[in-house]
């Protein structure tokens, strides 16, 4: 059965052990513990990552992914890379979510985020952790030319995409995103899910805070289309609707959809 996950960046209202009981009411087979406060502080010593780790399984699920936003930031890149390896393994996660840099350089040039994302793949292998670069609009993971090169670049076999459809999507692009879906599942380890509202501006792009089921994306058919590609990893329900209906309840909605969905489209 496929691992479904809710990101903890859902529930930013409460402590990461209250949000680890919601998704574990909620269905979720797992969580991504988000890097910041009230989850997990940049600073958090090992212990306390240990702990967390341990508070997660003990509430009995997973630690689905460590959501660590590691990005370059200077000639230190390897210390942090290792550090964040690090934290990963203490949380028991087998999924380490990175951050791409910008085109523009603005925290290092191309080269600098390849050789950082390789010396977090490097660091990784021993841990059997996957490094999964989060794509994003305005990074060099945002198109599919984009992250296709930025994976090429780094070589290595750990250092995978974090999918999911990009914010900011223009509305002309509906109905292109089984396709891209198709085209970059088989360079993904990770899949965060989550769909959009129309832009009242009928020229803008979509908006967060769509739901899986009724958003404007089909979101059946993009994940169908990945299911079709190969995709075996795990999903992590990114952001659910938003609206007025208790976030419990639209967490557990959304895992239920998505388990559903997942079974309708031939997921093994």
């Amino acid at each position: 059965m496929s691992t479904v996950a809710m990101c903890s960046i859902c529930a930013m209202d409460r402590s990461l052990a209250d949000a680890t009981a919601l998704a574990a009411r909620c269905g979720a087979d797992g969580i991504e513990v988000t890097a910041r406060a009230p989850h997990l502080e940049a600073a958090a010593g090992a212990s306390e990552v240990r702990e967390a780790g341990e508070r997660v399984r003990a509430s009995g699920i997973e630690v689905t992914a460590y959501g660590s936003y590691l990005s370059y930031t200077g000639p230190e890149f390897e210390a942090d890379a290792a550090r964040e390896v690090a934290r990963a393994a203490m949380l028991g996660s087998k999924l380490l979510r990175v951050w791409a840099g910008h085109p523009d350089g603005v925290d290092g040039s191309p080269d600098d985020v390849v050789a950082m994302l390789r010396a977090a793949g490097d660091a990784a292998a021993s841990e059997g952790i996957e490094v999964v670069v989060e794509r994003h609009g305005g990074t060099l993971a945002d198109s599919a030319d984009r992250s296709e090169a930025l994976l090429d670049a780094v070589d290595r076999a750990n250092v995978t995409l974090n999918y999911q459809t990009l914010d900011g999507l223009p509305s002309k692009e509906v109905a292109e995103q089984p396709g891209d879906a198709r085209r970059l599942i088989p360079r993904s380890g990770y899949f965060h899910v989550k769909n959009y509202r129309a832009n009242p501006v009928p020229s803008g792009p979509l908006v967060l805070g769509g739901d899986l089921e009724t958003g404007v994306l089909d979101y059946r058919a993009i994940l169908a289309a990945a299911v079709e590609a190969g995709y075996r990893g795990p999903y992590g329900i990114e952001f659910v609707a938003f609206d007025e209906r208790p976030l419990e309840g639209k967490i557990a909605a959304g895992v239920e959809w998505l388990r559903r969905t997942l079974a309708e489209v031939g997921a093994p």
